[in-house]
């Protein structure tokens, strides 16, 4: 029997303190009640060259990677720490100097034949939330908040070996605990031994 992935939770988010040539730090994962969509769209983009009268070779390159996050609501001090807003005496101001941080974004899914597949989309930069409320018709109409976030590839090669994403089934010590206590770009499961490429 297949697998069927089903449901969504565990929203985490964690900045990406740095990430040079040079060195690679994350904070530590904060969880995001209220996941109720991800969708993660990488591009690639492929050219054929032509030899000898046929397609000689195909080469594909990773274009775009686009990504939108729905949650229940995106608390206010959250996205004033994400987008580098003002806040005074609980009063939240923008401003054309904002500067958005560049961010990890971990969730997981649920399998069909049991435990999770977890995910982490590694760096990205999310767009401003829009606003956008509806009057009731009657009855209450819940209202999300949605986040377009560009994602992209790390920068630090050591380390990160410009890697954009991360995603694992539970087992070999991954859980919620350990996905979850840090944005994982390396190999979680052998602490005690050299790092190495998860799956590998």
């Amino acid at each position: 029997m297949g697998k069927v992935l089903t449901g969504l939770d565990m929203f985490h988010i964690a900045e990406v303190l740095k990430d040079t040539k040079e060195e690679l730090k994350f904070s530590d994962p904060e969880e995001l009640p209220g996941a109720v969509n991800m969708k993660v769209d990488p591009k690639s983009e492929t050219e054929t060259f032509y030899a000898d009268n046929v397609a000689y070779e195909q080469m594909s390159s990773l274009g775009d990677i686009d990504g939108e996050m729905e949650v229940a609501d995106l608390p206010l001090d959250m996205q004033a720490r994400i987008f580098g807003k003002t806040v005074e005496n609980g009063i939240h101001f923008s401003s054309a100097d904002d500067r958005t941080l560049e961010i990890a974004l971990g969730f997981r899914a649920k399998i069909s034949t049991g435990g999770y597949r977890y995910y982490w989309a590694l760096k990205g930069k999310p767009e401003l939330v829009p606003i956008e409320h509806k009057t009731e018709e009657g009855k209450p109409t819940p209202q999300t908040s949605q986040v377009k976030i560009k994602f992209m590839p790390l920068t630090n090669v050591k380390e990160g070996k410009r890697r954009w994403e991360s995603k694992a089934e539970e087992g070999n010590g991954i859980n919620a605990e350990t996905w979850f206590k840090q944005v994982v770009y390396k190999d979680i499961t052998k602490e005690d031994q050299p790092v190495v490429d998860v799956g590998k």
